[in-house]
């Protein structure tokens, strides 16, 4: 288990030109419907401006490290993305992290989301 400032450490030390992003992420991300864009996600991933809740998740690798990160966009709505990074951290430039899903959604609606989910 890893803490968040941990992780915020790991996450400053990625190099752009080393975050990547899955088939899957990339079709959703140039879905023009949900008005995202490749270089707002490794923005906020790159500052962490916004970032304020982080969930680990089970990697299906064992050799890896996955996260789920809530992003404030504005009043309105979050980014949630998806990524995994590697679970030992190597040389800097070696230290890459996939994106591998990201979604724009109303606060209200993901509270309302977390609340059934509690029942």
């Amino acid at each position: 288990m890893m803490n968040s400032e941990e992780l915020k450490g790991r996450l400053r030390n990625i190099e752009s030109s080393n975050i990547k992003i899955s088939i899957h992420a990339g079709k959703r991300i140039q879905d023009i419907r949900r008005k995202i864009s490749y270089s707002q996600i490794i923005s906020l991933i790159v500052s962490q401006k916004g970032l304020y809740k982080i969930q680990e998740q089970s990697a299906k690798d064992t050799n890896e490290l996955k996260f789920k990160l809530w992003f404030q966009l504005n009043y309105l709505y979050d980014m949630n993305v998806y990524i995994v990074i590697n679970k030992i951290p190597l040389e800097k430039s070696l230290n890459r992290l996939m994106i591998i899903s990201a979604h724009k959604v109303k606060r209200r609606i993901q509270r309302q989301i977390e609340n059934e989910n509690k029942h």
